[in-house]
């Protein structure tokens, strides 16, 4: 307990300055494991909590968390990977504990009072688990303000061609304020409306914006195609926006 208390006290101490990197560490009580989080500190009351895809923290990330930061929104990037000594994989995000993920969380609303959650791909299960976690357990007194999800892919098994997709349970069970950020050119994309649909069944608000010409991993291919390169220089300002200026809910 003591430990756990010293690793939110200095997660609570504000950096000098902007987009200043605070390399720590979040120990997850009854257990040895320990999170790694980059923290780039910013002014205000929101952070943003930026959870790993399947390919695990990345480059394109901190710097896109460097620029929320410069943009006034504090951003920690947590290698829920490298806690577990797990592979960055697709395989291993189906076993990332949610418990890693409310800890996270509690440990941002002791340093701010507007959390937000972020993820991309297959990082929405465990961001949606990890939120239905600190509702079920502290969410009435501190709501999480909503999650940005890029392309997120939330399917209980890749669909067959011409099936009805089912999606993860979690999908349906947590009620939040979810922003999604979908290419056109996404295998996802031709079924965002039963996705909608199935989250908006438990109450969640859903905000979709579509992008035409725009595959997953568009932040960070390495074939990415002009308008895929600009999207993702764009990112942190279109995260930022979102933030700052929540949207209504999209049209059902």
């Amino acid at each position: 307990m003591r430990q756990l208390a010293a690793c939110l006290l200095g997660l609570m101490l504000a950096s000098a300055g902007w987009a200043v990197e605070d390399a720590t560490t979040l120990r997850v009580p009854a257990g040895e494991t320990e999170i790694p989080v980059a923290r780039y500190s910013a002014a205000g009351s929101r952070v943003l909590l930026w959870l790993p895809s399947e390919y695990g923290v990345l480059p394109q990330e901190h710097r896109a968390a460097r620029a929320l930061a410069q943009q006034g929104i504090e951003t920690w990037l947590a290698d829920l990977y490298g806690a577990r000594f797990l592979p960055a994989v697709a395989s291993s995000a189906e076993t990332l504990p949610a418990e890693d993920v409310y800890h996270l969380i509690r440990a941002a609303f002791a340093a701010k009072r507007e959390v937000w959650l972020s993820s991309a791909g297959r990082g929405a299960k465990y961001a949606l688990e990890g939120a239905r976690l600190w509702q079920e357990r502290e969410g009435q007194g501190k709501p999480l303000a909503g999650a940005i999800l890029l392309y997120p892919n939330l399917y209980l098994a890749q669909p067959e061609p011409g099936s009805e997709p089912a999606y993860l349970p979690v999908t349906a069970q947590t009620r939040l304020n979810v922003y999604i950020l979908q290419g056109e050119l996404s295998p996802w994309y031709w079924t965002l409306d039963t996705l909608t649909s199935v989250m908006r069944s438990s109450g969640s608000q859903i905000v979709v914006r579509t992008v035409a010409g725009i595959r997953d991993r568009f932040y960070f291919r390495d074939d990415a195609m002009p308008a895929e390169r600009e999207l993702g220089e764009h990112l942190p300002t279109f995260m930022r926006d979102l933030i700052l200026h929540p949207p209504a809910e999209s049209p059902k």
